[in-house]
């Protein structure tokens, strides 16, 4: 395993990958950073938008991270898997190096975010709201970017991995519930939406339904945003579903490039 991921970190390495792992969310954060500046923790929409925007730059980042590092390397995963080695170990080798970078990434989102607003002190869980932040926007980026190894390894070429990209935004975005009202069915659609799940988590953590609102809010705003420990380690625990379900099925697909004729 300390092989695979040492030879794994040596490719990033010898791709400059660290300039997109690293410049990109930097960029990006810095982009978002700008529009935060206003009525953020002040009035319930404006802070709720705010917080829908650095979600979507999480999810978007993950899903750059990944949606490429299986397809692109296929042929190679190919031979490592006729040579013995297991799919599920060349899945762990990237689920930890990308753990590590998604982590990276979260910490430079907040940090960067921080410049332009002043978050909570004092957060659902502990007494220090940057480290629930942080938290939670690692497992939205991180259970993205598993969710990009995933299609990646669905993906018989980059061609067709970069197409299923702006599908796959695209469905986190319409589906989250935030841009605009669902119904029923769709409501439920959005229960399978790392979107839906990251806006509950940083909404609660912020205490939102607390804030200056235009008119009542409905009672489901309410329980989705709820200022609670039990319900924002509740929120945690399905992003690590997600991630847990990503991961398997990743590996099952990763095995059957094996499989696959050259």
């Amino acid at each position: 395993m300390g092989v695979i991921i040492k030879n794994y970190v040596k490719n990033l390495k010898n791709e400059k990958a660290h300039y997109i792992f690293i410049g990109f969310p930097l960029i990006i954060s810095i982009c978002v950073g700008l529009t935060l500046k206003g009525k953020m923790f002040e009035n319930y929409a404006e802070t709720r938008s705010r917080l829908f925007a650095i979600v979507c730059i999480a999810i978007w980042i993950g899903l750059f991270n990944s949606v490429l590092e299986i397809c692109k390397e296929r042929s190679s995963i190919k031979m490592d898997l006729d040579s013995g080695f297991k799919a599920s170990e060349l899945f762990i080798s990237r689920f930890l190096v990308h753990a590590v970078i998604c982590l990276f990434q979260a910490i430079i989102i907040f940090i960067i975010c921080t410049i332009f607003v002043d978050f909570p002190k004092e957060g659902a869980v502990t007494s220090i709201s940057a480290v629930e932040y942080v938290l939670s926007i690692f497992l939205i980026t991180f259970s993205a970017d598993i969710m990009g190894l995933l299609i990646s390894s669905l993906c018989p070429s980059n061609d067709i991995a970069n197409r299923s990209l702006p599908f796959i935004l695209m469905v986190q975005f319409i589906f989250s519930g935030q841009l605009f009202e669902l119904g029923k069915t769709l409501d439920k659609v959005s229960k399978f939406t790392i979107s839906k799940w990251g806006m509950d988590l940083l909404g609660s953590i912020g205490n939102i339904t607390d804030l200056t609102v235009a008119m009542p809010l409905e009672q489901k705003v309410l329980d989705a945003f709820e200022y609670t420990s039990a319900h924002v380690m509740h929120l945690w625990a399905i992003l690590l579903l997600f991630i847990v379900i990503f991961s398997v099925l990743s590996i099952f697909f990763i095995n059957r490039i094996k499989f696959e004729k050259k």
